[in-house]
């Protein structure tokens, strides 16, 4: 549904003869497919075909922002990051926890504390000492 509704304000854009800026066309799109209402989709459409300048484009945004609490991208991309750092965090752990587990049924003794503030070359050579190879 909200793929269809992003085409479909996509379409209504093209058929107006005005110039939205890539931000107001960035955020109709964003609105669509969050909202997928069409009716406050071509409302919304409809008031910054209107607007007078960018000011008031801006609080046009706002309102529409505010009705489906819309964020603005560059807190969509924080929170994005955000979670994909903690994503990478957890991999990191499994990872150091697998490498623990390795390296002791290899018999070689290390903590997870000493895998973390090892870098990989003190890791490799560990094992190398060790004659694992």
């Amino acid at each position: 549904m909200n793929i269809a509704m992003v085409n479909e304000a996509t379409e209504i854009m093209k058929e107006r003869d005005h110039p939205f800026t890539s931000s107001e066309r960035e955020f109709i799109v964003r609105f669509a497919f969050k909202s997928g209402d069409k009716e406050s989709t071509n409302k919304l459409i409809d008031e910054l075909f209107k607007a007078r300048d960018d000011v008031e484009s801006q609080q046009i945004i706002q309102k529409y922002s505010s009705m489906h609490h819309i964020k603005p991208q560059w807190v969509e991309q924080i929170e994005n990051l955000l979670v994909a750092l903690e994503m990478y965090r957890l991999e990191e752990e499994k990872a150091i926890n697998r490498l623990a587990e390795i390296l002791g049924a290899y018999g070689i003794d290390v903590t997870l504390e000493e895998i973390r503030k090892s870098d990989s070359v003190e890791l490799k050579e560990m094992v190398q000492k060790a004659g694992v190879s």
